[in-house]
C-alpha cells in the first residue's frame, strides 16, 4: 500500500508549486515597484496587491488547511497496514480534486465552481476517514 505515498507526494508538490509561484511573483512585484517591500513584512495592504499574488497567497493557505487531514489519513492508513484499492483510488481522486480546486482558484476563480469542487473533496476525504475508522475497528487497531 506504499502506493499511497504517490498521491501524497503530488499533494506536497502542489503545495510547493503554489508556494514558489507566490514567492516568485512577490519578489518580482517588489522589483517592479507594484508592491512596497514593507507590505510583506507584516502582510499589510494585501487588497492593493496584484490579484494573482492575492490568489496564490490564499490558495497556498488553502493547501495547509483541509489537506492536513489528508496527510494524517495517509500516514494512519500506512501505519495500520490497511490495504484497499478503493482507498488508493479515493486518495488519487482527492488529490485530483485539490489540483482542480487550485487551478480554479488561481485561474478564473468562479466561487460556485471552486466551492463545488471543495465540497466534493471534503466529502470524499470524510468518507476516506470513515472507511479507515471502520477498517481499524474490524482489524482490531481500534477498540472501545
Amino acid at each position: 500500500m506504499n502506493q499511497l505515498l504517490i498521491p501524497m507526494f503530488l499533494q506536497v508538490l502542489l503545495t510547493f508549486g503554489i508556494l514558489f509561484a507566490s514567492g516568485f511573483l512577490r519578489y518580482r512585484s517588489v522589483g517592479k515597484r507594484t508592491v512596497n517591500p514593507k507590505d510583506y513584512v507584516l502582510m499589510t495592504g494585501q487588497d492593493q496587491w496584484p490579484v494573482l499574488i492575492q490568489k496564490l497567497g490564499r490558495s497556498f493557505h488553502n493547501q495547509l488547511e483541509v489537506p492536513l487531514l489528508f496527510y494524517v489519513w495517509t500516514l494512519m492508513t500506512l501505519l495500520t497496514g490497511i490495504e484497499s484499492q478503493i482507498l488508493l483510488y479515493m486518495a488519487w481522486a482527492y488529490v485530483g480534486l485539490r489540483y482542480v480546486h487550485a487551478f480554479i482558484h488561481i485561474g478564473y476563480n468562479n466561487v460556485l465552481h471552486r466551492f463545488s469542487v471543495f465540497l466534493i473533496s471534503c466529502l470524499l476525504l470524510l468518507s476516506m476517514w470513515f472507511i479507515l475508522f471502520s477498517n481499524a475497528m474490524e482489524t482490531g487497531w481500534l477498540r472501545f
